[in-house]
């Protein structure tokens, strides 16, 4: 018998999923160009020689600098960073000593805060401000510590005397509910007005809300909206409801 096939039983050839190539291909070119991206930053340079020399001839800052090197490499290499920044702590250098009180607090795994803060209060008593500003910090979440909130307090305020602005935000806060301190809504207004002039947005909203309320100053609607607005523009959304209830008739 003739072999004859009807056009309904020839067998077609099955389309070739076209999709499915095209998407493995930008899955795969993805693929190298991360693998790529992670070569680079692996074959990061070591630190310059001449700041590796001065490293090694004891010099404390570069030290602190070829430790964060190390720190910020990748893939990071948190031992060797402790090593060169230890050498700056122990020489007594500020800098240093809160940079490994950082490595102890968040840096190491496990994470070590009881010695992060010890490093922390060596540079702080040499004033300085972001190791103060830390300690802060720790004392008012109790970490490494128990919670201290008249501690936190002037450390925040000792930070802030020294222009950090988070230092003085958290000043503010601790001043207008009382917190380690006695209440006081115009050493708020003092410490709110110090940060939101460095355009702290929480700050800025702060200081309208101190002008609105009569908190520490005499009430200024004007005064309220023209800092809320400031707030606002520095990217705090919360600032756009308290602007539109003041002016509301």
């Amino acid at each position: 018998m003739r072999n004859c096939l009807t056009p309904r039983s020839i067998p077609w050839p099955v389309p070739k999923p076209h999709w499915f190539m095209i998407l493995l291909g930008y899955l795969l070119l993805a693929a190298a160009v991360l693998l790529l991206l992670h070569c680079a930053a692996a074959q990061r340079p070591a630190p310059a020689p001449d700041l590796k020399a001065k490293a090694q001839a004891g010099d404390p800052a570069a030290q602190v600098q070829v430790g964060m090197q190390y720190a910020f490499a990748t893939p990071h290499n948190i031992p060797e960073a402790m090593n060169w920044i230890q050498k700056a702590a122990d020489q007594g250098y500020a800098d240093g000593q809160y940079r490994l009180g950082g490595l102890y607090d968040v840096g190491v795994s496990p994470e070590n805060p009881v010695e992060g803060i010890k490093w922390y209060t060596l540079a702080a008593a040499q004033g300085h401000k972001d190791a103060q500003y830390r300690l802060g910090q720790m004392y008012e979440q109790g970490r490494g510590t128990e919670i201290n909130l008249a501690e936190a307090a002037a450390w925040y305020e000792k930070a802030a005397k020294q222009g950090r602005p988070e230092a003085q935000y958290k000043a503010g806060e601790m001043y207008e509910a009382g917190t380690g301190v006695a209440q006081d809504y115009s050493a708020a207004m003092k410490w709110f007005l110090a940060a939101a002039q460095q355009k702290r947005p929480e700050a800025e909203f702060e200081v309208g809300k101190m002008y609105e309320q009569g908190m520490g100053v005499a009430v200024n609607k004007p005064k309220a909206i023209e800092w809320y607005q400031k707030s606002l523009s520095d990217g705090n959304p919360l600032a756009k409801d308290a602007i539109r209830a003041l002016q509301q008739p």
